[in-house]
């Protein structure tokens, strides 16, 4: 019986059937749709599909305006706010409900958890162990004890992003090879799915030179001209075209680099954009988050036609080179997700408190008058045509602040 037992568990582990492990590490969170949360787990080097079950947030058309939420998360894990690593964020894409990946650090290491938060600042948690769910494995995950600058494992770049794509998941990270910047696929459902590995070399045109060990950072999937394209961004910051059919186990992969975003940035989210601005004219294309440098906007059409020109070539250290690009004004960023039609969720830290936040943008206007000082909000200032527009749509993302200083009516 004990035999049988073991060849049971051993099964559901490799095919996936039912949940036999749980993660040891959350590095990063991907929702495959409303009921399915992909976890990447560097620690152990296994992706974990998770059920998530039907809820209802009556807060869902709100926007985000949770200013306090260090105070919020530490006093939920009963923990000092210091004491907090953000991983990653992930917006449901029915509920509209925020899932927080996040360490809290103890005596002997860090502890990873979920938790899920609603725009009314209600936070409950994400039981990682008793939520049902599947896992495949990584076997070529880096194995080396090595850290860079004695302080980022390799191991823990397993998993640098997650997107998923017509039944595929794409994950970016690093592998045990010598040209070790990793690009995998597994089909989902992961029942008998087998976790392909290509790696990919790209042109880095502030360092001048071809590169092969730098992973990719972040990723989104973009169709340009009906083909199907991965575009990738990596540290100080080549933004990368990889055309998906080229995605093949085994396979090495030259990346085309169409632009250059600027040097000394790591990027930290890329998120699908589409919008109308108050010009009445229709904006798609990419939002690109960064760590170091404002956020950035590239258009569909620039990109399209990056596409069919030549590479960037060496550069030097400039700040922008390759597909031209927008500068958004919203900085300090953690995290950020598509929150719907009207919204982009952000993760970051106010620059006077330090506090972590959870606000939303709007899409057509990316700016939050409450956070500047203007003419707009002296008393007796009127508001009259497209300023009278800009009013009513900066009520509606922060009515639930409860704050009566800005934009009063």
């Amino acid at each position: 019986m004990k035999l049988k037992s073991i060849a049971l568990a051993g099964l559901l582990l490799t095919t996936g059937l039912a949940f036999a492990t749980t993660p040891q590490s959350v590095t990063v969170i991907k929702f495959g749709d409303a009921n399915t949360l992909f976890v990447g787990d560097s620690k152990s080097a296994t992706l974990y599909a998770y059920s998530v079950a039907v809820s209802t947030n009556p807060e869902a058309q709100k926007a985000y305006n949770i200013h306090n939420l260090s105070s919020k998360i530490a006093a939920f894990a009963k923990v000092g706010v210091m004491d907090i690593i953000v991983r990653d964020m992930a917006i449901n894409p029915t509920s509209k409900e925020a899932y927080i990946a996040f360490d809290t650090k103890t005596k002997t290491g860090y502890v990873s958890q979920i938790i899920v938060v609603n725009q009314a600042g209600t936070i409950r948690k994400f039981d990682l162990v008793n939520t049902k769910h599947t896992e495949t494995k990584i076997n070529d995950a880096p194995t080396s004890d090595l850290k860079i600058w004695d302080k980022t494992s390799l191991r823990s770049m397993t998993f640098t992003d997650i997107d998923f794509y017509k039944g595929k998941v794409y994950i970016s990270g690093m592998s045990n090879a010598e040209f070790s910047s990793a690009l995998r696929m597994v089909d989902y459902p992961f029942t008998n799915a087998k976790v392909t590995t290509s790696s990919v070399e790209i042109f880095h045109a502030v360092h001048g030179q071809n590169e092969t060990r730098a992973p990719i950072q972040t990723l989104q999937f973009v169709i340009l001209n009906n083909e199907a394209y991965i575009l990738a961004a990596y540290t100080c910051t080549p933004l990368v075209l990889i055309p998906v059919k080229e995605i093949i186990d085994g396979a090495h992969i030259v990346g085309k680099t169409i632009a250059e975003l600027g040097y000394g940035n790591t990027p930290v989210d890329i998120i699908k954009f589409q919008s109308e601005g108050f010009d009445k004219k229709p904006y798609e294309g990419i939002i690109l988050a960064n760590r170091n440098r404002t956020a950035q906007f590239v258009n569909i059409n620039d990109i399209t036609k990056s596409a069919t020109e030549k590479g960037v070539s060496y550069v030097g250290m400039v700040e922008h080179t390759g597909t031209p690009l927008n500068n958004l004004p919203m900085v300090g960023l953690l995290q950020m997700d598509d929150q719907d039609g009207y919204h982009i969720a952000t993760l970051r830290r106010d620059v006077e408190t330090g506090s972590l936040e959870l606000i939303s943008f709007l899409k057509n206007m990316y700016l939050r008058l409450d956070e500047f000082v203007s003419e707009y909000d002296q008393p007796g200032y009127t508001y009259k045509g497209q300023q009278l527009q800009m009013k009513g749509y900066q009520n509606m993302m922060i009515q639930d602040l409860g704050k009566d200083k800005f934009l009063k009516k």
